[in-house]
């Protein structure tokens, strides 16, 4: 009977009774009528009013019956010939479609993995800056090496220590390029177990360990990437100077804040007439409160500004 024009159109050709609509709700759900009609939500609720219009014309076609618009529309007299019934098929009233996560939730709950886009897809540029080391490239880092890592959590297991029955986790987790175990000790987990979840978004700060002759991140601490800032200080070429980085320096130094609590990674921007140049500062001069290091920079006479790593 050719392609499929619309879901109208395969409910009306294909057995319903074969494909119920519990099987159309997860073909939908996971995009499998995209090219059709991306709107998702809109085929959901136009399921209930498609359903039984073709439940009705395929009783119509077992009794012989014909409608008007059948007789007229075909030639041959065969109502399964006429390609257009669908045209009259009714609908449910408008409405906007899913949220950009709500389908990749869908995706990975019905087939375990995404299909039309990743989480960490919108993550890469920042990716790149803040953590260039990716999971992928894990076995080529020394055993205790200190590392940032933007990934999303895949499986999260609670454990209590046999020694102090105290709480830990061992996590299961994902990038662009590969996927890690990660383990969560008891003090950790106290600070950041909020935040291990399924499916959720993190900077995490780790060491590379091997355990089983399987490489592991012992992760000491951890941030969801949406609430992430980033301090932004805004160069001329003229303004790179030995002085001015040797300030620069000392100012981000002083609010670099504990081990661990500085959180808030440094980007310069160089801007020349046909070039822009970004700098990553090593992670040794992110700072622990970004809005108190912009002030400070301002006073200084440093163009610095605050703004969000990532756009959710």
């Amino acid at each position: 009977g050719g392609e499929f024009k619309a879901l109208a159109d395969l409910c009306d050709r294909v057995d319903l009774r074969t494909l119920n609509r519990r099987g159309l709700e997860a073909l939908i759900y996971c995009g499998a009528f995209d090219s059709i009609q991306p709107n998702r939500q809109q085929l959901i609720k136009d399921l209930e009013p498609l359903i039984s219009w073709a439940q009705d014309r395929a009783k119509d076609r077992e009794s012989g019956q014909l409608n008007i618009f059948d007789l007229f529309g075909n030639t041959n007299s065969e109502p399964d010939q006429n390609n257009n019934a669908w045209e009259s098929a009714p609908t449910a009233p408008a409405v906007s479609d899913f949220s950009r996560q709500e389908k990749l939730n869908w995706e990975k709950e019905l087939l375990g993995f995404y299909v039309s886009d990743h989480p960490l897809k919108s993550a890469r540029p920042v990716a790149q800056v803040l953590s260039p080391v990716s999971l992928a490239e894990l076995a080529e880092q020394k055993k205790g090496t200190t590392l940032s890592a933007i990934v999303m959590l895949t499986e999260v297991k609670p454990h209590l220590t046999k020694k102090n029955n105290e709480r830990m986790a061992f996590v299961q987790m994902e990038d662009l390029t590969g996927q890690a175990e990660g383990v969560v000790f008891p003090k950790t987990y106290e600070k950041i177990s909020s935040l291990l979840q399924a499916d959720s978004r993190l900077i995490i700060w780790a060491k590379v360990d091997e355990r089983d002759e399987k490489i592991q991140l012992i992760i000491e601490d951890a941030e969801l990437i949406e609430s992430l800032r980033t301090v932004v200080v805004e160069l001329t070429p003229q303004e790179v100077t030995t002085n001015n980085l040797n300030q620069l320096k000392s100012i981000l130094q002083k609010h670099s804040g504990k081990k661990h609590q500085a959180k808030f990674p440094v980007l310069a921007t160089i801007a020349a007439p046909q070039q822009y140049q970004f700098v990553r500062f090593d992670s040794k001069y992110w700072v622990q409160d970004h809005q108190v290091t912009v002030n400070a920079l301002k006073a200084s006479g440093f163009d610095a500004r605050t703004a969000p790593v990532i756009r959710s």
